[in-house]
């Protein structure tokens, strides 16, 4: 008990502190140069050959939303960035009705508010660390270095951890040659619950892709982690206790930008005293033609097995397909995916086009002009 009551305490304080800084961020936006305010549109559709025309595939759907980013400067240069980001979306698959809005249930609700970023991040040691405070991703493989926030193409974060982004603190540092990214979160995603969940993970990178065209990292994850649709709505009071090992990678050559992800570990299911372990595997590689380089041909290939000693529950999905950048503010998405095999039997196929819309000011949405 007095463990749950420190633990909320810590959370809501967090949050507190959070609030205040990203509100006066947002009251400030318009002040300098260092405040961004950006207006953002996703439109996805989808076709399955399982269950026609849809309307969500994981972070995709029909949206609209905001983020105002900020950088707050002193005399010795910048020591705080605030990033508060977020969205109404629209999930055509189900009816719009007072009981369809805002349960938090991401398969079932109709329309429904959704947080991605909403962090503070303080600078320390003269730039070479960050510590941040929010809404952020668990530092465990390539999620935290490629954002997929607006993209198609997803990492194995979902099957693995359960959702992308979790609240808590972390601390973030780059040195020549290498970083480290070391996070204590809440172990329960977009909702915040409190049933003594908790995760820790960390991250070890070498290499610069910016400077040395290379990465490799490896990362480690523990934690009682709560059951729920996404990371948003609770399903159950279960914990399951989650054990992590994992390696990735990401290789800049010329114009083929290849990425994976090897993953292995433990699930202990607490309530029913059920452990099993699982592994996925990952690989995505991108072409940029060099002659038109506004054009990316995408594809990924993932594997997750629910229960490795057991060879038959696993997933296996291919993807791959086109994406456009029309201009500064525009980008173009079409890709076909293919179930090569599901645990559940239903192994689809799927069509799925995106038009995503992100700049800092409204009077482009409709500009189809290409800078």
């Amino acid at each position: 008990m007095k463990y749950l009551l420190l633990h909320k305490f810590i959370i809501i304080l967090f949050i507190i502190i959070l609030s205040i800084i990203l509100f006066h961020s947002l009251s400030m936006a318009d002040t300098g140069e260092n405040s961004l305010f950006y207006y953002e549109m996703n439109l996805f559709h989808g076709y399955s050959k399982e269950k026609g025309l849809y309307g969500r595939e994981n972070d995709s759907a029909k949206s609209i939303g905001i983020e105002n980013f900020r950088k707050f400067s002193g005399e010795y240069g910048d020591w705080l960035t605030t990033d508060l980001q977020f969205r109404l979306a629209y999930n055509s698959d189900n009816p719009l009705s007072e009981d369809r809005i805002g349960t938090g249930d991401p398969e079932r609700d109709a329309l429904d508010l959704e947080i991605h970023n909403a962090y503070a991040k303080f600078k320390l040691l003269y730039g070479r660390a960050d510590i941040w405070v929010g809404h952020y991703e668990p530092a465990f493989g390539q999620e935290p270095q490629m954002d997929t926030y607006s993209n198609l193409l997803q990492t194995m974060d979902m099957k693995n951890i359960g959702f992308k982004m979790d609240w808590g603190t972390g601390i973030r540092g780059v040195f020549t040659g290498w970083d480290y990214h070391l996070t204590a979160t809440l172990g329960s995603g977009m909702g915040m619950h409190f049933k003594g969940n908790y995760l820790l993970s960390g991250r070890i990178g070498l290499g610069e892709t910016a400077l040395t065209d290379y990465n490799l990292g490896l990362s480690v994850l523990y934690g009682d982690v709560v059951d729920t649709t996404d990371g948003r709505k609770l399903l159950t009071d279960n914990l399951t206790t989650k054990k992590r090992l994992g390696i990735d990678a990401a290789y800049l050559y010329r114009s083929f930008h290849i990425k994976g992800e090897v993953d292995y570990g433990m699930d202990n299911e607490k309530s029913v005293r059920y452990a099993h372990d699982v592994a996925g595997t990952w690989v995505q590689v991108s072409y940029i033609l060099p002659e038109y380089q506004r054009l990316h041909i995408e594809a990924q290939q993932e594997n997750w097995f629910y229960n490795l000693s057991e060879g038959e529950r696993y997933d296996s999905t291919i993807t791959a397909g086109l994406s456009y950048k029309l201009n500064g503010a525009i980008r173009l998405r079409i890709y076909y995916a293919r179930d090569l095999y599901m645990t559940s039997g239903l192994s689809d196929q799927r069509i799925m086009a995106q038009y995503y819309y992100y700049y800092p000011t409204p009077g482009r949405l409709l500009d189809f002009k290409p800078e």
